[in-house]
């Protein structure tokens, strides 16, 4: 609380007359960013673009997010308790995306004949996948720049969806990695 109160520039007392404990903040600040990731995300998903621009578009925004944000999102995956009803039941940051992610695809899938039920464990697939690379990356990040990253991730996870959607019998789907997402060794 100290550290925080000389980042706000303020003392510890002004921050506790606006938040009972740092329980209490870590809520705010977590509530406040899922906030921005789901907006995000919603904006992503109403555009109504093909899925595959879908997927690459929602990962690309949560990379986004993380880069500008990078500390803030190392905060909330290790507080990550935010009310996520009116009694104040908590929850965690993972579950509340997976839960929209998982019900677009859900609706994805039983546009396809597919069994709604999947979208569930597949939308928490995602988050953890997306989660994963964030943190290796905000750790490596002279490695691979972050839309690269982001390009990669997507076409992992594109060639899952893909093989759901070939299996289905949708037409047209390709499941290849866009040409330069993974590029050849040189030498």
């Amino acid at each position: 609380m100290d550290q925080i109160a000389a980042v706000a520039g303020t003392s510890k007392p002004v921050i506790y007359r606006y938040f009972a404990d740092k329980q209490d903040l870590y809520r705010a600040v977590t509530k406040r960013v899922v906030g921005e990731v789901l907006a995000t995300l919603t904006r992503v998903t109403a555009a109504g673009p093909p899925p595959r621009e879908l997927m690459h578009a929602g990962v690309d925004a949560c990379f986004a997010l993380l880069d500008r944000h990078p500390e803030l999102f190392r905060f909330v995956v290790l507080h990550p308790l935010i009310p996520d009803d009116d009694r104040g039941t908590p929850t965690d940051f993972a579950t509340v995306v997976a839960n929209l992610l998982s019900t677009r695809l859900s609706l994805q899938l039983e546009a396809a004949g597919l069994d709604p039920s999947l979208g569930q464990p597949w939308g928490e697939a995602i988050v953890g996948f997306v989660r994963a690379a964030g943190l290796w990356w905000l750790d490596h990040r002279d490695t691979i720049p972050r839309e690269q990253l982001a390009d990669m991730v997507s076409a992992l996870l594109w060639g899952g969806a893909a093989g759901v959607y070939q299996s289905a019998g949708v037409a047209g789907i390709d499941a290849r990695p866009l040409p330069g997402t993974f590029p050849p060794l040189i030498g």
